[in-house]
């Protein structure tokens, strides 16, 4: 990492609550319920006051994307989609209401209990979401130029790149299932400007 005079701050955003029957929400569109856009910009307004946005980064996906694009454009932010950030894929297990899974129930049941070795149907890897969330906190890390990132993603995003910034076993099923990431939640990190600085977790899931 180039070395900056001034520490760079990553504030990894939960998006709000969605407007879409309890399921597993990866890479499905759902949308943001009012109260979910509500608390989003009640999160976003608390976070700038207390150290002002620089530059967001957001998830493409629509409960993510849709608020991030507003507010940047509301605010001359600079922002970048990057599909890294967005959720794992659950693949045909992807969106669909739980009460509509009832004959899967045995093998959700699996997957929660050890996502790592009980992969969804036609679904991604928890090996494959590890390494692509890994490769854009890399680059987040190697490139910034001592700025307040705002990244717009999910809960289980979050999860991931923290048990990375840690160094933690994230095979682990008990890192996922214990870690609480509330919508609408922020966990904050600070990198010290120098090189081989360790990320420091400052706080997590905390709401206005």
């Amino acid at each position: 990492m180039t070395e900056n005079k001034t520490a760079a701050k990553f504030t990894l955003l939960r998006h709000g609550a969605v407007a879409g029957r309890p399921a597993l929400y990866g890479h499905s569109n759902v949308t943001l319920s009012e109260q979910g856009l509500a608390d989003m910009q009640a999160s976003v307004d608390y976070i700038n006051k207390c150290e002002p946005i620089d530059r967001i980064v957001s998830s493409p996906l629509l409960r993510c994307a849709m608020f991030a694009e507003d507010y940047a454009e509301t605010t001359g932010k600079e922002i970048i989609l990057d599909s890294r950030l967005s959720e794992m894929d659950f693949g045909r297990w992807d969106g669909i209401p739980f009460d509509r899974l009832r004959a899967h129930w045995s093998k959700l049941e699996a997957f929660w209990e050890n996502p790592y070795r009980n992969t969804p149907p036609q679904g991604e890897t928890l090996k494959q979401f590890g390494k692509r969330v890994k490769s854009l906190w890399g680059e987040l890390a190697e490139h910034n130029q001592g700025q307040h990132y705002l990244l717009v993603c999910h809960a289980g995003v979050i999860k991931m790149m923290l048990a990375i910034m840690l160094d933690i076993d994230w095979r682990n099923a008990l890192w996922f299932s214990q870690l609480k990431i509330d919508y609408a939640s922020f966990t904050r990190v600070e990198l010290a400007a120098y090189q081989k600085a360790m990320p420091v977790i400052k706080t997590i899931g905390c709401k206005p």
